[in-house]
């Protein structure tokens, strides 16, 4: 294997297609630019991450960390949460009728926890669709030959929380959930010898949680982002060049005490800063978990095949992690254990355990009702309509003649990893140093590009 490659240096560089950096353990390979074709050890690609959110003849929208399996994941995480919640509490009212001066004060304390349980619940599955519907997209027109990344241009620092860190999401649910038991709770006592809360203490806890914390928890948020635009901060759609958009596969490793543990690989395509060689726009790009190298090129691979060659070229996306899939997949386990003279009964109880149709439902509820709102209404709408064939844009002479160059010598047996940086092997100058005008960009709302 000729594959060239060095000691990465602290010092920023412009990746160029084919390049191998190294870190101690972390490796890091350049895939692009130029979009050249990886070979046979990407096939005709596909959609290992889960990136693809909706295609056309023009658009490709891709959305990161809102993969179906992840969704899924989470659907039985959370229903496994409401058992185990459910197990305690009924340990809990038992011991309440047993032990409780009266039913009222047995029903405050079932009900003041069951409740706070609840909102417990709804958080769950509540506050990753409120992160999912802030992911912002990326759409690929392949008729123009460009990306359109949102990036966010730095201000000033604002010394306040981010609304979405985990703390403040924290915070607020337990001011919310807390001060709401609380007040179930309270009314089982409420005229007892151990009165908790009186009536107006109740009232006013009452009022601090379906009015007052929920308003400063908005008036935060919008604090917060009146905040950042007095500082300078606002997003930005920018069209990035198909040819200029980088994208990398990068390994990185974790030592801990019990040796060297490894965290996988990842890609990640990202619109570089033609001002700055060797840096990515702030705020932009997209990320995807992939189990080996061979898999971050052929994600990357079934991105390139559609900007190159057509949606005709790409493999059609399975409908998985649905309520349909769910049952075609119990059809098949079905006639599997049949086959095999196996008691289906058993599969069909680890299923139920998982509560695997919870979650396949609660999945496909999130991707054709929550995704979408992910992208605002009218974005880049007039950039994104089909183009006349006549105005479609060109590949690039050097893109052709290096596409054409790569393939002969996949035909002669060699792989993308043997052939190192591109375009050092097949004699091109390499023009990646060179800073250049910033790219074309509109506010993050526009509905014209």
């Amino acid at each position: 294997m000729t594959t060239q490659t060095k000691e990465q240096d602290t010092s920023a560089m412009a990746l160029r297609a084919g390049e191998h950096l190294t870190r101690g353990a972390n490796e890091l390979y350049a895939l692009s630019p130029k979009p050249i074709p990886l070979g046979p050890m990407a096939g005709a690609g596909a959609d290992i991450g889960r990136l693809v959110y909706r295609r056309d003849k023009a658009t490709l929208d891709l959305l990161h960390n809102v993969s179906r399996k992840g969704m899924l994941d989470l659907g039985a995480v959370t229903v496994w949460v409401i058992l185990a919640f459910v197990g305690v509490f009924l340990f809990v009212a038992f011991g309440a009728v047993t032990g409780a001066s009266s039913w009222l004060e047995a029903w405050g304390m079932w009900g003041g926890g069951a409740y706070g349980a609840f909102l417990f619940f709804m958080a769950l599955l509540i506050i990753p669709d409120l992160w999912i519907r802030s992911t912002a997209p990326v759409r690929l027109h392949r008729q123009r030959r460009e990306v359109a990344f949102v990036v966010e241009r730095p201000g000033r620092r604002v010394f306040l929380p981010s609304p979405s860190a985990h703390l403040m999401y924290g915070f607020w649910f337990a001011l919310f959930s807390i001060s709401g038991g609380f007040v179930v709770f309270s009314l089982g006592f409420l005229g007892g010898e151990e009165e908790l809360l009186g009536v107006t203490g109740i009232v006013w806890m009452a009022i601090t949680h379906l009015a007052i914390s929920p308003a400063l928890a908005i008036g935060y948020v919008l604090f917060y982002r009146w905040a950042r635009r007095r500082a300078g901060w606002r997003k930005e759609t920018v069209f990035v060049p198909w040819e200029d958009v980088v994208a990398v596969a990068t390994r990185n490793m974790a030592v801990t005490v019990g040796g060297p543990a490894g965290i996988g690989w990842e890609l990640h395509i990202l619109p570089p800063d033609p001002e700055r060689p060797g840096y990515s726009l702030a705020g932009a790009g997209i990320s995807a978990n992939v189990t080996s190298l061979q898999m971050a090129m052929m994600q990357w691979e079934l991105i390139r095949r559609y900007m190159e060659e057509g949606p005709e070229a790409v493999p059609e996306c399975a409908d998985d992690y649905s309520v349909a899939w769910y049952k075609e997949e119990m059809a098949r386990q079905k006639k599997r254990y049949e086959r095999e003279g196996k008691p289906f009964w058993h599969y069909r109880l680890k299923c139920w355990m998982e509560l695997g149709y919870f979650a396949s439902w609660y999945t496909e509820y999130r991707v054709n009702h929550v995704l979408p709102k992910a992208i605002p209404k009218g974005w880049i709408e007039e950039w994104s309509q089909p183009l006349p064939e006549a105005e479609w844009a060109k590949p690039s002479d050097e893109l052709t003649e290096l596409s054409r160059q790569v393939a002969a010598a996949y035909e002669r047996g060699e792989t993308f990893l043997d052939l190192g940086p591109i375009e050092q092997r097949f004699g091109y100058d390499d023009a990646g140093e060179t800073p250049k005008a910033a790219y074309r960009s509109v506010p993050f709302a526009a509905q014209q590009g």
